[in-house]
């Protein structure tokens, strides 16, 4: 039986158009988590909590939207492979969100123990931070507007991204155990580096996801 189209670009572009309003949210509270590392303030760990029980929500009703997709329009070939890929970045979005949870958690802990952060440690931060806005930026593009993967962009800010990382590492490996309020601050720290890294490397994989949506073949950009 063939698949019933009847209907379905309708409902992939009210997915799509869904899809970019959530990418949006975990942009914004992503952008407060890591200004919120930099100034040391940790109000906004609540609002993070709020976001993130929001997140679930959605998560579920983009999810229904899909799995409703597939019981009416039976889609098949790039259509499947399609709401496949869509199906995975409702719960990469979610991850996103629950990592800047996190983010924001941490902010917490390191502003009640340090009085300030080495520019050395802020840096390559924020680098990464750069580079994961940057590849959701691009992701968002694909996925909403049906653009094929720059390929070689994305692989240039991952690889920049995993640069910045190793540049904050091999800083924190460097520092007084007494720096930043102590070991305990300085883990958090790792954790805010960690959190960042994972968030761009779940993009990545989103990315080489949504290429072989579009053309039935794999693609390393990890």
């Amino acid at each position: 039986m063939p698949p019933i189209r009847t209907g379905l670009d309708e409902r992939i572009k009210s997915v799509q158009h869904e899809l970019k309003a959530y990418f949006q949210e975990a942009k914004h509270l992503y952008e407060e988590a890591i200004q919120a590392f930099i100034k040391l303030d940790s109000e906004i760990y609540n609002e993070a909590k709020e976001v993130r029980a929001k997140a679930r929500e959605v998560n579920w009703d983009l999810t229904n939207d899909l799995l409703l997709i597939l019981a009416l329009n039976q889609p098949l070939m790039q259509d499947l492979r399609i709401i496949a890929t869509y199906l995975r970045a409702v719960d990469t979005v979610e991850r996103i969100i629950r990592h800047a949870r996190d983010i924001a958690r941490s902010d917490r802990s390191i502003d009640e123990n340090a009085d300030h952060l080495p520019e050395e440690i802020v840096k390559p931060v924020l680098e990464m931070y750069g580079y994961l806005n940057d590849l959701m930026d691009i992701t968002v593009v694909c996925l909403t507007e049906g653009k094929e993967v720059p390929a070689d962009v994305v692989r240039k800010a991952w690889k920049s991204s995993k640069d910045a990382r190793a540049k904050a590492i091999a800083a924190l490996s460097t520092l007084q155990s007494d720096t930043m309020g102590g070991k305990a601050t300085q883990l958090e720290v790792i954790n805010i580096v960690n959190r960042v890294d994972r968030s761009a490397y779940n993009i990545v994989r989103l990315n080489g996801m949504w290429h072989h949506a579009l053309n039935n073949e794999n693609i390393i950009l990890d």
